[in-house]
């Protein structure tokens, strides 16, 4: 076992150990195998560890001598990305291409023109119910509706309906009604 204790006061220098206190742990793991073999231990079931240079290492850690490995940040892999975006962009100029020359040829009718028609702003009616009404109404405005103007004196009044109800789609600046409960 001394083979043993020597490979362990090699890591402990290793790793920084001051001599004195790696000559004491030598000792003290000494002694320990010398008892367990006196009780009939092996130092295989005494030690757990085959290798010494991990049992050092633990051993030292245990006792504050070394201190704990910084893990390493993981690298991040780039290159699948740059792949990605090369075949992407392979694939997008040879759509291109063909877009291009499909479109090359002689024609003899012209190209439709297209006018944009302009939709009418729509809103989704939110759900006020159960809200303080100077909150709700605050929400609706925000929403684009119309609300009939809440007093002060009401503000702290519940929102117990209202018409429409949600979650319906309504012209912006529609009306809504709220109806409250002191």
């Amino acid at each position: 076992m001394t083979a043993y204790v020597e490979e362990c006061r090699r890591e402990w220098k290793r790793l920084g150990v001051p001599d004195l206190l790696a000559e004491e742990m030598a000792t003290e793991l000494e002694a320990d195998l010398a008892e367990a073999e006196a009780d009939g231990v092996s130092a295989a079931e005494m030690l757990g560890e085959s290798d010494p240079r991990r049992f050092a290492t633990t051993w030292a850690r245990e006792r504050g001598l070394v201190a704990e490995p910084v893990p390493q940040k993981r690298r991040r892999r780039v290159w699948p990305w740059v792949v990605g975006a090369v075949v992407f962009l392979f694939f997008f100029l040879s759509w291109l291409a063909l877009q291009t020359l499909g479109t090359s040829g002689a024609s003899s009718t012209p190209p439709a023109q297209v006018h944009p028609v302009r939709p009418i702003p729509a809103v989704r009616v939110p759900h006020l119910v159960g809200l303080k009404a100077c909150h709700a109404e605050r929400i609706a405005r925000r929403q684009g509706l119309k609300v009939r103007d809440v007093p002060r004196s009401r503000c702290n009044a519940v929102v117990v309906e209202q018409h429409p109800h949600p979650p319906a789609v309504v012209p912006r600046h529609a009306p809504l009604t709220l109806l409250t409960r002191p």
